[in-house]
């Protein structure tokens, strides 16, 4: 969940940047697993990484935006002043710092873009929240991708990558979007593998890897070729934006012949050269919108429709609308139910759930996901409850017994964009790799 921190002065005071990834999608994740509180994992990270910061201010950042602030007094209490809220967002006001400056609030550095440790990547949207004492403001628009899917062909539970969007900086789309380096008319990329240490890759070579950790290799090649396009789509958008790209999911995942060798075993010969032929055969092709590199999310499997990113990050693009994706019931797991007792629910949502709460869903998007879910007298947009809860898709039904409640999913997955799943229905079907991007990319173009 926290990728990366650093201790800055602000006002001759020290303050502790954590930067956090709040994406749940495919993989373990922590409110599935842990059903802990934001407050609890600051603290065992702070501990784990041996941070010396006894006391003082820290600065919660998504991305490149404020989440919000929290402050860790001696006896190791986080403190908040409205603990959890339905946006989740976190303030503080037992601090008198004065946060007002952008480059006080986020000095942006090289750090790895951040997302959630899963196999997969999903998005969230955050708020400007102020206080008595600090003045917060989002400062920054960035956006921030992560794709994932884990192979199925050795992982029984699929995962799938979900993506977070935030604002694009006007300055950015004026920015020329130029690879790394060209040498020998091969593009040429560097990575930052999981122990710290810079690689430099050629750009398929690494675009070869990404497909292996990305997409099961068992997928029509058709879909490979998409899923090809999309990964050096997301690459080349990166490195135009000045980003560090890495080996894992903080970025998009990335493995080595070697690792592929260790997932797909006496497969790997015939996997290998499979995608390593999708990628040749793409060579060079990205999508483009208005000729400028696209927001490159995708999912594992819709739920029949696709969703528009404005539902899900606020932030609405031409070619991130709502398309029929009628493929995805073809998911072995496009349906599965996820058991929460009433009391790991009350103590994720910090609120009281028991078998007399009253639990109403507001409203759907066109899409059939949840778009507003009240319990007693908190309202959450589905998204949000969704990443909380750590559900499969904001397309759910809700089986309340005496021991507590019953999820049950359709698809995985925050919707937006190429479904995979779909992608490999439609390439079976005969559809090609530029009948799959135009479906699930409308008004875009490929470039090479």
């Amino acid at each position: 969940m926290i990728d990366n921190y650093e201790i800055k002065k602000i006002n001759n005071t020290s303050v502790l940047y954590l930067y956090i990834n709040i994406d749940v999608e495919f993989g373990k994740n922590i409110f599935t697993n842990k059903h802990e509180p934001i407050n609890k994992i600051i603290k065992k990270y702070i501990k784990m990484n041996k941070i010396n910061f006894k006391e003082g201010l820290i600065a919660i950042v998504v991305g490149t935006s404020l989440l919000g602030t929290v402050y860790l007094k001696q006896d190791n209490l986080l403190t908040n002043q409205n603990n959890y809220v339905s946006d989740t967002i976190i303030t503080d006001i037992s601090k008198n710092i004065n946060l007002e400056s952008p480059t006080q609030i986020l000095e942006i550095t090289n750090n790895e873009d951040i997302k959630e440790k899963t196999n997969n990547n999903e998005t969230k949207e955050y708020k400007n929240e102020t206080s008595n004492t600090i003045n917060i403001n989002e400062k920054i628009n960035e956006t921030k991708i992560n794709n994932n899917i884990e192979n199925t062909n050795t992982i029984k539970n699929e995962k799938t990558n979900e993506e977070k969007v935030t604002n694009n900086n006007e300055n950015n789309n004026e920015k020329e979007e130029q690879p790394e380096e060209i040498i020998d008319n091969n593009t040429y990329i560097n990575i930052k593998r999981k122990d710290g240490s810079i690689i430099k890759l050629e750009l398929e070579y690494y675009i070869t890897g990404v497909v292996g950790a990305e997409m099961p290799a068992s997928f029509n090649i058709e879909a490979l070729k998409s899923q090809a396009i999309i990964a050096r789509t997301y690459a080349l958008k990166a490195i135009s934006e000045g980003k560090i790209l890495s080996d894992n999911e903080s970025t998009q995942s990335y493995k080595t012949e070697q690792e592929l060798k260790g997932i797909w075993q006496s497969n790997y010969n015939t996997y290998y050269n499979k995608i390593k032929d999708a990628v040749n055969s793409t060579k060079g092709m990205y999508l483009t919108y208005n000729n400028k590199y696209i927001e490159a999310v995708y999912h594992s499997t819709s739920n029949g429709m696709t969703e528009s990113s404005t539902n899900v990050w606020g932030n609405y693009y031409p070619y991130l609308i709502s398309v029929s994706s009628e493929y995805d019931s073809q998911n072995p797991s496009y349906i599965k139910e996820k058991f929460l007792s009433f009391d790991e629910i009350t103590n994720i949502l910090n609120i009281e759930v028991n078998t007399e709460t009253e639990i109403n869903i507001l409203s759907k998007t066109s899409s059939n996901r949840i778009e507003y879910i009240k319990i007693n007298e908190t309202t959450y947009k589905g998204t949000d409850f969704r990443n909380l809860l750590g559900l499969r898709s904001a397309d759910f039904e809700i089986n309340k017994n005496e021991e507590g409640i019953t999820f049950i999913t359709k698809g995985y997955g925050h919707g937006v964009g190429l479904s995979q799943y779909g992608a490999n229905g439609m390439a079976k079907n005969g559809y090609t790799y530029k009948q799959i991007l135009s479906h699930y990319y409308p008004n875009t173009s490929i470039s090479s």
